[in-house]
This record gives structure tokens, sequence and C-alpha cells, in this order.
């Protein structure tokens, strides 16, 4: 399975891309992503699954750990979440700890 995360700091957010479930092995590497993400100490981490369908156990820790590493207030949003995604968040009890945002609709 591969992973890839990318990440960029647009004013007092931190955005990271993931394009594929991380598998254990990929674990290190999101990690690495966030600690470079939140350098900045933004405010809020925005985490895209649009391209994630389904997270794997290792990417919940990845999204736990994620929402551990933030500046005492700042805030985890989830961006493009399916509902699998969304019932995987519920069952590992970080529905609680991060904001779900649907994507923008495309206009017509």
């Amino acid at each position: 399975m591969t992973f890839h995360a990318s990440s960029e700091t647009p004013g007092g957010s931190a955005l990271v891309s993931l394009t594929q479930a991380p598998g254990e092995a990929a674990v290190e590497a999101f990690r690495a992503q966030v600690d470079h993400a939140l350098r900045g100490s933004p405010s809020r981490l925005v985490v895209d699954v649009r391209d994630m369908p389904v997270p794997t156990a290792a990417g919940l820790r990845c999204l736990a750990f994620a929402q551990q590493q933030l500046p005492g207030q700042a805030q985890v949003f989830v961006v493009g979440a399916s509902p699998a995604f969304r019932e995987a968040l519920r069952l590992a009890g970080l529905d609680t700890a991060v904001t779900v945002i649907d994507e923008p609709a495309n206009p017509a």
C-alpha cells in the first residue's frame, strides 16, 4: 500500500493531504509530515482525506497523533470524509476530537 502526505501552512492553518490510507510502515512518514506542518504553531490542522475513503487502524492512530501534537486551543479539521470514514472516526472515539467538514458543493 502506498502513502503520500504533503503539507503547507497558509495563514494560521497547516494542511496535510493524504492520498491513501497509511499502513503500519507509513505511520512515521505521516508523523514527520505533521511535525513539519506544526512547526509554525498553527491554530488549526486541516487533514484532507478525499482520496482516503476508509482509514486503516494506522490512519486513525495518525489522526490521534496529529490531534495530540497541536498546541492547546488548536483544532483538527478533517475534510472530505466518506460515510465509512466518519463511522470509523466515531468507532475510534475520534469524532469528538476532530471536526469533520463536508466538501463544498461544485458549482453547476
